[in-house]
């Protein structure tokens, strides 16, 4: 660890495969725990259920003596990387403009994707997006994206104007896609009607995958669907996907899909 520090602070740290993906992790998702950086910084060292569980941000007491810890306490001090302390969440991390340029190769002091301030309110549903995106693509191998809100022309009363598309919070694919919502609180009846509403908008997505974080989560959200004529709707428990590795059944709103 002292050996770590001092190359941190003559400039000496040099970079690993594994820094690079860590970054890359940190571009893709927006922002990860230490629980998740491990399980990435651990690969082919864990069973996959144990990988899983860090994917979810599950830190064992040992995890900090490991070399993998103190691998992204260096990256932190040398400037690679933001850590974000929360009163109620374990530390989280985001990608800074020095481990942007080595992704890049050029330097981006001023990049825009640089995340300096995570927000406690949103920081647990962030990182139940972010854990759901790497079982998927860490284990599962699916092409599995973050999708950000964009703007887009729309027509209505035989004229254009611009509009201000909402995102899934994941998506699957690229033709004939997969969106991913991931819902830790319930909305109310009218806010799903406009999200089944934004949806049947939308070319490219051919169903809408649930994840639910509360009890019965599910079926209310099929209820919902049901009563709104979604039939591209389908739901799961979070925990029921954390449990089978993403290898879970989602339930149609149609009965026996």
């Amino acid at each position: 660890m002292m050996k770590i520090t001092a190359d941190v602070r003559r400039g000496e740290l040099q970079l690993t495969s594994r820094d690079i993906k860590m970054f890359a992790a940190l571009e893709t998702w927006g922002v990860l725990g230490i629980g998740q950086l491990v399980g990435l910084g651990l690969e082919g060292a864990l069973a996959e259920a144990e990988r899983v569980e860090r994917f979810f941000n599950k830190m064992e007491r040992d995890d900090y003596e490991l070399g993998i810890a103190r691998r992204i306490h260096a990256l932190e001090m040398g400037g690679y990387i933001h850590g974000h302390v929360f009163l109620r969440q374990p530390k989280a991390f985001t990608l800074a403009a020095r481990g942007f340029a080595e992704l890049s190769g050029e330097p981006r002091e001023r990049q825009a994707d640089v995340r300096y301030e995570v927000s406690e309110a949103l920081i647990s549903h962030d990182l139940k997006l972010s854990a759901v995106g790497l079982v998927l693509t860490e284990i599962l191998r699916q092409p599995a994206r973050r999708e950000h809100p964009h703007i887009v022309w729309v027509r209505a009363g035989g004229r254009q104007r611009i509009s201000r598309q909402g995102a899934a919070d994941l998506v699957i694919g690229s033709s004939e896609s997969k969106a991913i919502e991931i819902e830790l609180t319930q909305k109310s009846k009218g806010r799903y009607r406009e999200i089944f509403d934004s949806y049947r908008r939308r070319q490219g997505i051919s169903a809408v995958l649930y994840l639910t974080g509360w009890p019965g989560g599910a079926a209310m959200i099929l209820k919902n669907a049901r009563a709104q004529r979604a039939p591209f709707v389908y739901a799961c428990a979070l925990e029921e996907f954390r449990r089978t590795a993403g290898r879970c059944v989602f339930r149609g709103a149609v009965e026996g899909r």
